[in-house]
């Protein structure tokens, strides 16, 4: 805010009585556009912060609570078979590999979540800063050209659309909210994937009931078969965390893409505003 009143402020000494009225009224306009945008724009960053934050609670809930149900039933496994079940101790450091991987994959959607709101207000700070300097450079340039009437009309002309730059800070808005869909619509999907995954696990334990503890054929052939189900489980687990990872990538690169397209649109408007004062105050030029 204070950079706007600097820029008008000394544009405005350094002219005539035009450039006065002129840089106080694109500083007053465009500061009033300008905190239209971001009003607007806060809200739908709100809601991104929000839906990521939320939607990340329910899926690591359901990761734990899956983890928690393994590392109970193991335990209660070890503690009854482990001394007459090769298989079951063979399994035991794919358990605590299992944890590992549950850890990695909520430190890996944490890390990636932190990236991408970065990376967005880094995209909004560089936009607005784009439009300070364009505006200071644009307003020193048209305070520097003699005030004649014919060109006192061009540069009033062109004040006007230049108050309207900060308008594009809003186009920010639907690329987010469009993440902000798509996060709450992935969610319940990514949740049932992974109770699907425990309620198949469970499945499996659940046979253990078959055997007699005497029986030892029907003992052996259930853990036998217990590591080959528990890599599955793993195997699905990954696929359901390279989706997330997947979803969460294309959404970091469409802010990102969308930050500069809205950058470049700025820039575009600037460049063309400054060759349309040029034109217009000096049309022998053109």
């Amino acid at each position: 805010m204070n950079r706007w009143l600097t820029v008008a402020f000394l544009v405005a000494s350094a002219g005539g009585a035009f450039s006065l009225y002129s840089a106080i009224s694109v500083g007053s306009t465009g500061l009033a556009n300008m905190a239209t945008n971001l009003q607007s724009l806060s809200v739908v960053v709100n809601n991104y912060y929000n839906a990521l934050n939320t939607d990340r609670t329910l899926v690591n809930a359901s990761l734990n609570d899956f983890g928690y149900y393994l590392n109970v039933t193991y335990a209660a496994m070890n503690k009854t078979y482990g001394a007459t079940q090769p298989n079951l101790v063979l399994l035991m450091p794919t358990i605590s590999y299992f944890n590992q991987t549950l850890g990695y994959g909520e430190s890996s959607v944490n890390s990636q979540i932190s990236s991408d709101l970065y990376q967005v207000a880094m995209n909004l700070q560089q936009t607005i800063d784009s439009i300070f300097q364009s505006f200071s450079m644009s307003l020193y340039t048209m305070s520097s050209y003699d005030q004649s009437y014919t060109e006192d009309k061009c540069i009033a002309k062109n004040m006007t659309q230049m108050s309207q730059i900060p308008n594009n800070l809003g186009k920010l808005g639907p690329c987010l909210q469009q993440e902000v869909n798509t996060a709450n619509a992935i969610t319940p999907t990514i949740v049932a994937t992974i109770k699907l995954l425990k309620a198949d696990f469970m499945a499996y334990n659940n046979l253990l009931k078959i055997c007699q503890p005497t029986s030892t054929t029907c003992l052996e052939q259930f853990f036998s078969g217990l590591s080959m189900d528990l890599s599955n489980v793993q195997m699905a687990l990954h696929f359901v965390q390279q989706y997330v990872n997947g979803i969460q990538q294309d959404a970091y690169n469409r802010n990102r893409i969308c930050g500069e397209l809205v950058r470049a649109e700025v820039q575009d408007q600037i460049m063309n505003l400054q060759s349309a004062v040029q034109s217009c105050s000096y049309p022998q030029m053109s």
